[in-house]
């Protein structure tokens, strides 16, 4: 049997952005509800300051999905959704 590889999101924050804690808020609800990795990256950190550096991100907060920048800001759920291969159960 193949495994699927779950799909992988980070998000990347500072602490002194206003619009961080939305996306925050937005990617950890989307996680109860649907089967991806998640991780939240402080960019002042060596993990943060590294990817910030690999994918030349100049803003935040932005959302890496399986190594691809994806999103800059709080994402449109629809979209964010079909990134994360997600059947909307709220609806």
């Amino acid at each position: 049997m193949v495994e699927h590889e779950m799909t992988e999101v980070i998000l990347l924050t500072h602490k002194g952005c206003p619009v961080c804690p939305m996306a925050k808020s937005f990617w950890e609800e989307l996680h109860q509800s649907c089967d991806f990795d998640y991780k939240d990256i402080e960019v002042y950190t060596p993990e943060g300051l590294q990817l910030i550096h690999q994918y030349s991100i100049r803003s935040v907060p932005t959302t890496l999905i399986d190594k691809k920048v994806e999103f800059v800001g709080v994402p449109d759920r629809d979209t964010a959704l079909s990134k994360v291969n997600c059947a909307d159960s709220k609806r």
